[in-house]
């Protein structure tokens, strides 16, 4: 099974974008960097606080970041599931 992280921020247009159009058959942990300190802790661990958000992580690799690439690579999963 892919284990899928969507790493975002509050108040992030480009973040709740994609998350409002998750493919519902994919199976996506959220993760908001800015809730928590657990939430920062991953994201620093993943290297994901420098990057352009949202940032899709899976299977421990960032694959891509933004909403544009985002929104493509879920696109990709969902047809392969």
């Amino acid at each position: 099974m892919v284990n899928i992280k969507l790493f975002t921020k509050n108040n992030c247009e480009k973040c709740t974008f994609v998350k409002e159009r998750i493919p519902s058959e994919i199976s996506i942990l959220t993760i908001n960097v800015e809730e928590s300190s657990e939430n920062l802790a991953e994201g620093a661990f993943y290297g994901v606080l420098d990057k352009g958000f949202p940032v899709l992580v899976v299977d421990d690799e960032i694959v891509s970041e933004g909403a544009g690439p985002t929104l493509k690579y879920l696109k990709k999963l969902s047809i392969g599931q």
